[in-house]
Order: structure tokens, then C-alpha cells, then sequence
């Protein structure tokens, strides 16, 4: 049988049903690839069990590939203990469907999730979280976040950053630093310009959660970037619009530096963006293309394709008004159509 047990994310192991269920296992392992387990940890865990049962620690690739584990719960009971609770991770949740799929019995042993404590030690809200995100070292990963921010503030949720961590063969501990998120945010707006991430906007930053080295600070971009946040685990919390009750907790859990804002007041939709770029590009493109029709003295089809498309234009902004955005997009990629057909037959004659 394969046991996949919570550590919870705190220092103590005290759950009795987790020590009874690995002390009958026959095999142990321990990841700690998902978020760092603390030294305390493994000493109380050592102690606990008795000397008697060895605990392997493994590394991300021997969980992912999975096979040993699998083939030993085919006879033995093996117990695999990991950060949170084990439901959270993908690699588990991979890990345990293969299981099931290969007629061996599974039993989750669930702990406390770094996840809901991220929100609940700040006072938010959970229904209110949106799609979360890793901020990885590679520069590129930005933009992802950037976008799953932006995606969630136009349903005004709040967005989880997450950020790398991973430990090397030396054992060195390395983790992405809540200032370099910041930073990386204000960069990729410079080059995606949704005008919604900028200095003046208000984040929350949590470190080593459910440790008695815990710390949350919130406040403005400006304010943030000028501490610093010792050792990790990290995550940033890029909030939407405050509940009452939500501002409130802001103020009184965490260590405020300035007054909490409305994140959403500067956000746009797609729909926002793509009319406000493109239609102006589409009729200056038009203004051109009558100039070339006229010098040319070209046939009416033309100009009535380019009136069609004046019309397409004049619809995306009357559907923008009515609500109706995707109609709106769906205009000005037809008038969009229209000017570089006519610009094609214009180049074939």
C-alpha cells in the first residue's frame, strides 16, 4: 500500500494517525523538493518513529519517475512524506493515479496547506482567490505572471505569486526574493503597458509561513522593495478589491506600512487594450489606402471595401459600449481583414 502523508507546515509533526500510519510502513521517504523541511522537523520525526525506521530522503526526479515507489507498495507498505498536504502537488496527485491504475491501494493522510495559510494569515478571503502562479528565475516566467494577474483582476480575485525554490546536489538552498518579483513586474509593464502594475500598487508579502520566523508585510510596491526578507519559502499576494473585513485583517495581521488600495481601479480588459491599439492603427491605415485610391484613380469597389470597414470599426465601438466585447474584437479583426485584402489587391495590380 502506498500511504502519501501531509507534514503540515509547521516545525512539529503531531498527528497521531500520520506517526501510527508510518510506523507500519516498511519503507519511508521524504521530499522536501515541494518547500524546505526544517531540521526540527526531521529531528522530531527521527524521534518519534524510533530508531528503528529509516527515513530516505529523495529528490524531485526519484518522485517524479515514481517507479520504485510503486513497485515496492505492490508489497510492501511505503509511506511518502511531503510539504503541506500531499493533494496540493501535481507530482503526488500524478503519482497516485498511476497507483490506482496499477491496482494498488492509496491512502492520503491530509495536513495543513501552505496554500490556505498564505490566505487565511493575511485575513483574505478564499473564494476570492483566483488562478495562482510560480515566479521562476528565468526572466521569461514574468510574463506569465504578469498575465495571470492581469487575467485575475478583471474578475476581481486575488493572485498567489509563488516562488521558485529548489536545493542543489550541495544542498545550497536557492529561492526567487520578493524584490526580484516586484521588479519583474514593473519591467514587463514598461514593455506590455496594461497600465495596472506600477509603484503605488499594493501587495502583500508573506515569508516563511506557519515558522516561528514568520513574517507578512504589506503596503505599495515603492514601500516593498525597499526591505528585505531574509530566507524563504516566499509568496506575494497581488490582491483585487478589499471586502471591509478583508482591509481590516490587512491592517491588523500583517505589518502594515501603507494604507490598502483598490488594485482593479487601474485595470483594463483585453477588449480595452485591442480598440484602443488597434483602431486608431486601422484608420490611419484607411486614410493611406483612400490617398493611393485617389492618386491612382482607382475603381469604387475599393472605396466601398474601405467604407465597410470604417462601418466595422464604427460597430467594435458601439458593441464596446453595449457590453457586448467579444463582438466588439470580432468588428475590428473584420475591418482589419478588409484593409489588408484591399492593400493586397492594390500590390497585385
Amino acid at each position: 500500500m502506498l500511504y502519501l502523508v501531509g507534514a503540515g507546515i509547521y516545525d512539529t509533526f503531531e498527528m497521531c494517525n500520520s506517526i501510527r500510519i508510518l510506523k507500519s510502513c516498511d519503507r519511508i521517504y521524504l521530499e522536501s523538493f515541494t518547500s524546505p523541511i526544517s531540521d526540527n522537523f526531521i529531528d522530531i520525526l527521527k524521534t518519534t518513529l524510533g530508531s528503528g525506521k529509516k527515513i530516505e530522503f529523495v529528490k524531485r526526479w526519484f518522485v517524479e519517475d515514481g517507479r520504485q515507489i510503486l513497485d515496492e507498495s505492490k508489497t510492501l507498505n511505503v509511506g511518502l512524506i511531503s510539504y503541506g498536504d500531499p493533494t496540493i502537488a501535481t507530482t503526488f496527485t500524478e503519482l497516485r493515479i498511476r497507483a490506482i491504475k496499477n491496482n494498488i491501494d492509496v491512502k492520503v493522510v491530509h495536513a495543513a496547506s501552505g496554500i490556505t495559510s498564505l490566505v487565511g494569515e493575511c485575513g483574505l478571503q478564499i473564494y476570492k482567490v483566483g488562478k495562482m502562479v510560480t515566479m521562476m528565475e528565468e526572466r521569461q516566467s514574468a510574463i506569465s505572471v504578469y498575465s495571470t494577474v492581469f487575467s485575475n483582476l478583471n474578475l476581481n480575485c486575488h493572485t498567489i505569486i509563488l516562488t521558485e525554490y529548489r536545493q542543489g546536489d550541495d544542498g545550497t538552498v536557492f529561492f526567487v526574493k520578493p524584490n526580484n518579483v516586484m521588479s519583474r513586474l514593473l519591467d514587463v509593464e514598461k514593455d506590455i503597458m496594461y497600465g495596472f502594475v506600477s509603484e503605488d500598487s499594493f501587495l502583500i508579502v508573506l515569508s516563511r509561513i506557519g515558522t516561528n520566523e514568520q513574517k507578512i508585510f504589506s503596503g505599495k510596491i515603492k514601500s516593498l522593495l525597499e526591505l528585505e526578507y531574509g530566507s524563504g519559502p516566499h509568496a506575494i499576494i497581488f490582491p483585487s478589491k478589499f471586502h471591509f473585513t478583508e482591509e481590516d485583517a490587512i491592517l491588523n495581521l500583517t505589518e502594515n506600512i501603507d494604507a490598502p488600495t483598490d488594485n482593479t481601479v487601474m485595470i483594463k480588459s483585453v477588449s480595452d487594450h485591442m480598440l484602443n491599439k488597434y483602431e486608431p492603427m486601422i484608420r490611419n491605415e484607411i486614410k493611406l489606402i483612400r490617398e493611393s485610391i485617389a492618386s491612382l484613380n482607382r475603381n469604387k469597389a475599393q472605396l466601398e471595401l474601405l467604407e465597410n470597414a470604417e462601418f466595422y470599426l464604427d460597430d467594435a465601438f458601439q458593441f464596446f459600449r453595449q457590453g457586448k466585447k467579444e463582438l466588439a474584437i470580432l468588428s475590428i479583426g473584420y475591418a482589419d481583414g478588409l484593409v489588408d485584402s484591399i492593400k493586397q489587391m492594390l500590390e497585385i495590380e
